[in-house]
C-alpha cells in the first residue's frame, strides 16, 4: 500500500513536469510567431486617453517613418524622366514623405517633376542646387524637418536614415553626408560628397535666408561642383557630420558599394583616400555599416536588386535581431566635437573652427 502511494506521487510529480514542459515549450513557441507576426505583419494597436485615440505601430520602422520626416529632392533632366525617374518611384523614393524631382523641363506626365527656370547641364548644377534649396523652402518647408538631396542614380535605404536622423534635432543647423577634405583654402570644413547629402530644417532655413544672398558668404556665380559649393557656404553656419554608425563605419557611399569592398590598400594616389575625412577600413565586407543609407552611381537594375535583396531575402534559420531601440540623441556638445575632430586626409589643411550657432539651437 505504500509502496503503491509512492508511485503515485512519482507518477503525479513526472506528469507534472512533462506538462510544465510542454506548456512552456508551446508558449515560447507561440511567443516566437507573435514576435514574428508583430514585426512581418505590422499589427497596431489603439490607445484611447481622454477620448483621444492614438494609433501605435508595433514595427519600429513604422514609428520613424511618422516620426522622422524627410523630403527627398532628387536631381534629374528631361533625358531621364523615363530612364531613371520611375524606378526611383518605384523602389526607395515612395518611402520619402514627399519625394521631388528637380529638373529644368515640365512633364505632363509626372507631377512630382518641378521645371526650374535653368539651362540643362553639368555646368549649371550649382544654379540648380540654389533653385532647388529655395523652392522646397518656399513651397515645402513645413512638409518635413529633413531635407535630403539625391540624384536620380541614388539608391537609398530610408528606414535606416531615419535610425540615423534620429540621433539628431532638426532644430540645429546639420549637414549629414560622407565628409571629404579638399586643399583649398576657402572649404577647410569639407564638404559632403555629391550624390545624398542631408540638411535639417535649421540649415536649410539658414542656406536660403541668411547665407546665399550674401555674396560674401556663398558664390554667386554658376558651376558644376554644386556639392563643394554647399560646403563653402554652410562652413560656418552649420554643424558638418559625417555619417558613420557607431563602430566607425561608413553609411553613405559616393560611388558604388562594390568600389569599397575593393581592397586598394592606403594609397594616397587613389582619389577617395585622399580626399577621405575620416580613416575607415577600406575592402572586404567590413567597409561598409550594417546600416547602410545610401550610394550613388545605382543603375535601374541594380536599384530593383537592391531593394529585392534587402527587403525579401531572408537566410532560413538565421532570426533576425527584434529587440532593436531608439537611438539616444546626441548633444550639441558632442555633435561639435566629433565635427571638429581633425581630419587624417592629405588634403585637410588646419584652421580655427568657427561655427555660427543661433541662441534658440545651443541649448537644446
Amino acid at each position: 500500500m505504500y509502496e503503491r502511494k509512492i508511485l503515485e506521487v512519482i507518477c503525479f510529480i513526472c506528469g507534472f513536469c512533462v506538462s510544465v514542459a510542454i506548456y512552456f515549450n508551446c508558449f515560447t513557441f507561440s511567443r516566437q510567431i507573435n514576435v514574428h507576426q508583430k514585426f512581418n505583419k505590422h499589427e497596431n494597436f489603439t490607445k484611447t486617453t481622454n477620448n483621444h485615440s492614438e494609433k501605435y505601430e508595433t514595427n519600429l520602422a513604422d514609428f520613424l517613418e511618422k516620426e522622422i520626416r524627410i523630403l527627398c529632392w532628387v536631381f534629374t533632366h528631361p533625358d531621364n524622366h523615363k530612364k531613371k525617374v520611375p524606378h526611383v518611384k518605384a523602389t526607395w523614393g515612395h518611402k520619402c514623405t514627399k519625394l521631388l524631382f528637380m529638373s529644368t523641363q515640365v512633364d505632363p506626365n509626372n507631377s512630382d517633376i518641378i521645371a526650374l527656370p535653368i539651362e540643362n547641364g553639368r555646368p549649371h548644377l550649382w544654379n540648380k542646387t540654389k533653385l532647388a534649396m529655395k523652392y522646397v523652402y518656399e513651397h515645402h518647408r513645413n512638409d518635413a524637418e529633413w531635407f535630403m538631396r539625391a540624384d536620380d542614380d541614388n539608391f537609398i535605404l530610408m528606414e535606416n536614415l531615419r535610425y540615423t536622423l534620429a540621433q539628431y534635432r532638426p532644430q540645429m543647423s546639420l549637414y549629414i553626408g560622407h565628409r571629404f577634405a579638399v586643399n583649398m583654402q576657402n572649404v577647410k570644413e569639407g564638404y559632403m560628397a555629391g550624390g545624398g547629402h542631408i540638411f535639417s530644417k535649421k540649415a536649410l532655413e539658414k542656406f536660403v535666408t541668411k547665407i546665399e544672398p550674401k555674396a560674401e558668404l556663398c558664390p554667386q556665380g554658376d558651376g558644376e561642383a554644386d556639392d563643394l559649393l554647399v560646403g563653402v557656404c554652410l562652413k560656418k553656419f552649420a554643424i558638418f557630420i559625417d555619417a558613420r554608425d557607431r563602430k566607425n563605419q561608413k553609411q553613405i557611399f559616393p560611388v558604388g558599394v562594390e568600389e569599397h569592398m575593393h581592397n586598394r590598400g592606403q594609397d594616397m594616389n587613389y582619389w577617395y583616400w585622399k580626399n577621405l575625412w575620416r580613416k575607415v577600413y577600406q575592402g572586404g565586407l567590413d567597409c561598409c555599416s550594417d546600416l547602410y543609407i545610401g550610394a550613388h552611381y545605382v543603375s535601374p537594375r541594380e536599384m530593383f536588386m537592391l531593394e529585392y535583396l534587402v527587403y525579401n531575402v531572408h537566410p532560413f534559420g538565421i532570426e533576425k535581431n527584434l529587440t532593436e531601440t531608439l537611438p539616444q540623441k546626441f548633444s550639441m556638445d558632442e555633435i561639435i566635437k566629433a565635427s571638429d575632430a581633425i581630419s587624417l586626409s592629405p588634403n585637410f589643411l588646419p584652421h580655427e573652427n568657427v561655427h555660427n550657432i543661433d541662441s534658440d539651437e545651443k541649448f537644446i
